[in-house]
């Protein structure tokens, strides 16, 4: 045990080992997930209150909660769709760019809030926030052994990111 080190005495790595990542703040982690929350989700897909309220109640019906106490041993907790579908009734009187900004906020801090928590992903691995950009992909004419001569076959070429093949 001589390069570990204790959380609760305080204590930091010994040896010149590297200290943890630090976890970032609630108020980074709701504008991260914004970003990607407001990317991912079109506007015309914000989900009605039948569609929240539908949501709920499938998740009381005996045969996912048969399925989820075979999977995890206990019932489902369905609280989250009741409070989506509570906060959806809140907000049916707005206009639908509101409401879309609305939701959008919600969703970013219940994620948040998870991300922050002591279950997360985040307790040992650190989200990456730049995008990895490997040199053999962006590139593929700067490597004879890159990944796409390899995948593609002799005599094609990758013209643009819609896979639209052409001869050399």
């Amino acid at each position: 045990m001589g390069a570990s080190w204790s959380r609760l005495t305080g204590a930091g790595p010994q040896g010149g080992a590297p200290a943890p990542p630090t976890r970032p703040d609630l108020e980074t982690l709701r504008k991260e997930e914004l970003a990607l929350e407001a990317a991912a989700i079109p506007p015309e897909d914000v989900p009605s209150c039948l569609h929240l309220f539908d949501k709920w109640l499938s998740c009381y019906a005996l045969g996912s909660q048969f399925r989820h106490a075979y999977r995890y041993g206990t019932a489902a907790d369905c609280g989250n769709y009741s409070n989506d579908f509570k906060f959806c009734l809140t907000m049916r009187k707005l206009e639908p760019q509101f409401r879309r900004d609305a939701y959008l906020q919600h969703r970013a801090d219940e994620r948040a809030h998870a991300r922050r928590g002591f279950r997360s992903s985040e307790a040992v691995w650190e989200m990456r926030r730049d995008p990895l950009l490997d040199p053999v992909l962006v590139d593929p004419e700067g490597a004879e052994d890159s990944i796409l001569s390899v995948l593609l076959p002799k005599g094609l070429a990758l013209v643009d990111n819609d896979t639209k093949l052409t001869t050399k």
